[in-house]
């Protein structure tokens, strides 16, 4: 459990403020295996459609000519779980969430959900301006290559039905082995 000056310092350095209501970002951190009346999900909702609308017009405005499905794309390569989680371990929240290690099963979203209540936190105390550039220039610039996201393919299987709807050809798909 950390002390409320190691909390502000926590958060200073992933926000780069002194925040004046550390209770806010303690429940932040506060994971539901807690036998608590309270914990971060709450937060975590919040957090997860303010970050959703920060990346989305970040993204409007970056490439102005680029259309929907493009946009989209990248925001889902940077809102996912996975990219949210990789953050949320940089950033040090392994050493900031109370859980309870002995009865937790959900580890594979914890740090990205973490992320999103600290940002859904950060909303509250000091509304969407002041989140929406600390999210850009604390979370955004620093952990994310755009110019890497918006060249690399993750899904090839929708990559090559794409194309095959293209071409008007049929594509069939046939599962050789399950490990």
């Amino acid at each position: 459990m950390l002390f409320r000056s190691e909390l502000i310092k926590a958060i200073n350095f992933i926000f780069g403020y002194n925040t004046k209501k550390p209770e806010l970002f303690k429940l932040a951190l506060l994971h539901k295996s807690i036998k608590s009346d309270e914990s971060n999900e709450r937060l975590e909702f919040l957090g997860d459609a303010v970050l959703g609308l920060i990346v989305a017009k970040y993204l409007f405005k970056l490439y102005p000519f680029k259309d929907e499905g493009f946009l989209t794309k990248i925001r889902s390569k940077i809102v996912n779980r996975e990219s949210l989680n990789y953050v949320g371990r940089k950033i040090g929240l392994k050493k900031l969430i109370n859980i309870n290690r002995m009865k937790s099963k959900s580890y594979d979203s914890i740090f990205g959900d973490a992320l999103e209540a600290i940002i859904g936190a950060c909303y509250l105390e000091k509304g969407y301006e002041f989140c929406e550039k600390k999210v850009i220039n604390n979370v955004l610039i620093p952990y994310f290559d755009l110019d890497s996201l918006t060249t690399q393919t993750h899904n090839f299987k929708s990559k090559i039905l794409e194309w095959a709807q293209k071409e008007k050809m049929k594509i069939d798909f046939i599962v050789e082995k399950i490990s």
